[in-house]
């Protein structure tokens, strides 16, 4: 009778087992479509998206060249469409549209096409080429622009939701969505101030200049290049950070130039991988002795072991390789394998954020230079000269005081 029991027992226990298996796994399969409130969190998601498309959607036009854009110097990477076509955005209700420098270069005019169809001539007024950045300026009438709101783009996080607007292969006012992928990209274009924001968000010939947007419509940045081996989408999209379009088109719109502090020094970072591959125009100007010394501070094995051989404490700062000719930097003087700590009081981290601490500081500025040299800390004072223009800057020696 026991033995019954114990059958019965195991038999009722195994019903009920299958029994709530089922249920649960009919919850599994139909609850999720079922419930309601998971259609209204998309819904939500797409009303979200919705708005920042309408948001900037009006702040940004396409831009029609009148004759070939001169693409020299973009290395290939520009996301411009190669056939006068490209974007921009309007950052001012008094008619101001800033662009990439390379989508207007060589154009003796431009025309300006907003979403809503109106069309407008334009000129050029202003192009920085150490930041690929230029103000197109249009006389709007009547029209009431709606200049884009920008936003902080060092607040800006990976993983971000973003959305690039532009004229992709001519397709004016197209929305892609995507992520920020990485902050602070620098892929060595030529260019000392290079910020980008990589994106996901398909980016393509025509997108140049145009708006890369997040969920509020605000720009976090201007849609610049692609890493492709077909100049199309792979996935890798380079938006110039908006705190540099923001610091560079206020001087655009301003002065029409982009004046910059300058110190006149090749910085390298405290990585010995970096100096196996140094340019030759710096090789160029070091003698024997100093190659020699250069090889074997290189053959540290990490930063740290990099930074003891220099005498500092921690892999802080950055090497001076070199120092130009009649430039402030060559008035202290500084000297080759000097390690630069601080700038204008603020702590030097990498040779890239130097170039911004540089560049934002007017000619003429007084500033406290602090470093390293043979292990002894030293602090020197400094007048800041105009940065030189790329043409002008090609001219200038390099020289190594001793």
């Amino acid at each position: 009778m026991n033995r019954g029991l114990s059958t019965l027992a195991l038999v009722a226990l195994l019903s009920a087992g299958i029994a709530g298996g089922v249920g649960l796994a009919a919850r599994f399969d139909g609850g999720a479509g079922s419930d309601p409130r998971n259609l209204d969190a998309a819904l939500t998601l797409q009303s979200a998206f919705n708005r920042a498309a309408t948001v900037a959607t009006p702040a940004v036009v396409h831009i029609t060249t009148t004759e070939d854009v001169n693409l020299e110097g973009n290395n290939g990477y520009g996301a411009g469409a190669g056939d006068n076509v490209g974007s921009g955005v309007v950052v001012s209700g008094q008619g101001h549209i800033v662009t990439n420098l390379h989508v207007v270069r060589g154009a003796s005019g431009c025309r300006v096409r907003f979403v809503d169809g109106s069309e407008y001539s334009g000129k050029v007024v202003g192009g920085d080429p150490d930041s690929d950045l230029a103000i197109v300026k249009i006389d709007a009438g009547a029209k009431a622009l709606t200049p884009i709101v920008f936003a902080d783009s060092d607040r800006a996080r990976v993983g971000d939701f973003v959305f690039a607007i532009g004229s992709p292969f001519g397709y004016t006012h197209t929305v892609t969505s995507g992520i920020v992928s990485a902050k602070h990209r620098r892929l060595e274009f030529g260019m000392p101030y290079e910020d980008y924001l990589q994106t996901d968000a398909a980016i393509n010939p025509g997108n140049s200049g145009g708006a890369l947007v997040n969920l509020k419509g605000e720009l976090v940045g201007l849609n610049t290049a692609i890493v492709s081996r077909n100049r199309a989408s792979d996935g890798v999209g380079l938006a110039i950070a908006s705190n540099v379009v923001k610091w560079v088109q206020e001087r655009l719109i301003r002065d029409g130039v982009v004046r910059r502090g300058y110190l006149g020094i090749g910085p390298f970072d405290l990585d010995p991988r970096g100096l196996r591959m140094v340019p030759a125009r710096l090789a160029a100007a070091w003698t024997p002795e100093e190659m020699a010394s250069l090889l074997d501070l290189a053959k540290a094995q990490s930063p740290e072991e990099m930074a003891k051989r220099l005498g500092l404490a921690e892999p802080a700062g950055v090497l001076i390789l070199s120092v130009t000719r009649r430039s402030p930097a060559g008035e202290i003087p500084l000297r080759f394998l000097d390690v630069m700590t601080e700038f204008d009081g603020r702590p030097v981290r990498n040779r890239h954020e130097l170039f911004f601490q540089v560049a934002e500081l007017a000619p003429g500025r007084r500033v406290k230079l602090k470093f390293v040299r043979d292990g002894k800390a030293q602090e020197a004072e400094v007048v800041l000269a105009e940065r030189p223009t790329p043409r002008d800057a090609a001219q200038i020696p390099l020289d190594i005081p001793k």
